[in-house]
């Protein structure tokens, strides 16, 4: 923000891979931050938050306690809600509980919507998912923004519907209440947790990597929308603390074409000891990558000219940074 103000930011879900990042950013940039998460942060968060403590304040609570949410906003005269709190679930997880997917990813969506709107936060930013393109029908374009959008699950159901009640708030609320649309992040603190089972294709990459491993790849030259999560949180963070923006949707990821294939070639180039090698069929893969799973790249040009963000890392840089990540003691997580 200009003028010298401190913004104070709640965000949700703080614990979680995405949020926790943007929660280091935020402090980074001078926010104070509210981290609401259901659990307090363990020991390998406050390690991760060393040089940022004195710039966060972390609460226990649960995004679907409506009332409580409102009374943390206003407890912190919270100006801008950063909402990420969400269960990414296995079909398994779907099965078993539908009804708790939904209350919190999309009751918990209109609790933090109706907790920005009580308090007069000046911005809402919804973490949303590039999942809501789904597969493209012509994976060699970048997607805008007003690309159609498709249904696939109830974690894409949730985004959509969220991002729909998100702008409907923007209509008839003072305030700006705005989307991100997130790629597939990768990078430090991303970890198994109980509303996130299902790791990233690049964090099962690059352990196998570090281990030494030979993987067998169906579906290598798909295209995947990988983004390193520093460049994610910088996005995210600059969403949050912007004076003025002219939309409400901004795609959060990456502009660059890459193929599963290019991920795995730069991974073989800076572990010695790793390989890779096709499988015939999806049944014989260690890792299958369907059809289903591609993804495009996205047009950046709303948060370039709004934010002035671009990413800062390539496919080299960001695996490059992550693997020195793991190493220098955190490869555990």
């Amino acid at each position: 923000m200009s003028g010298g103000c401190v913004s104070t930011v709640l965000v949700t879900g703080a614990n979680g891979f995405v949020n926790l990042n943007i929660v280091r950013r935020l402090a980074q940039k001078g926010a104070r931050v509210v981290a609401l998460a259901r659990r307090p942060p363990d020991p390998e968060t406050v390690r991760f938050l060393a040089a940022e403590t004195a710039q966060v304040v972390w609460v226990e609570g649960d995004v679907r306690d409506r009332a409580g949410l409102i009374e943390l906003a206003r407890t912190y005269g919270v100006d801008c809600i950063v909402h990420g709190a969400a269960i990414t679930p296995s079909r398994e997880v779907e099965r078993a509980q539908a009804a708790t997917v939904v209350d919190v990813n999309l009751g918990g969506t209109l609790n933090a919507l109706e907790a920005a709107r009580e308090v007069g936060a000046r911005r809402f930013v919804l973490i949303s998912s590039t999942g809501v393109y789904g597969a493209p029908a012509n994976p060699h374009r970048r997607l805008a923004e007003d690309e159609p959008l498709q249904v696939s699950n109830l974690y894409t159901i949730c985004k959509i519907a969220g991002e729909n009640l998100s702008r409907r708030y923007d209509e008839l609320y003072e305030g700006s209440f705005v989307v991100g649309r997130l790629g597939s992040a990768y990078g430090p603190m991303e970890r198994a947790s109980h509303s996130r089972e299902t790791m990233s294709m690049i964090y099962e990459f690059a352990h196998r990597a570090l281990a030494g491993d030979q993987v067998r790849i169906w579906g290598a030259e798909r295209l995947r929308d990988f983004c390193y999560i520093e460049d994610v949180a910088e996005a995210f963070a600059r969403l949050a603390l912007a004076d003025r923006l002219r939309w409400t949707i901004y795609n959060a990821a990456t502009d660059r074409f890459v193929t599963v294939r290019d991920a795995l070639e730069t991974l073989v180039r800076l572990c010695p000891g790793f390989g890779w090698s096709e499988a015939a069929d999806r049944e014989a893969a260690d890792v299958a990558v369907l059809p289903s799973q591609e993804r495009a790249p996205l047009d950046l040009s709303r948060l370039q000219e709004d934010v002035g963000f671009a990413p800062i890392h390539d496919l080299a840089s960001g695996l490059r940074a992550y693997l020195a990540w793991l190493r220098a003691g955190w490869a555990h997580i």
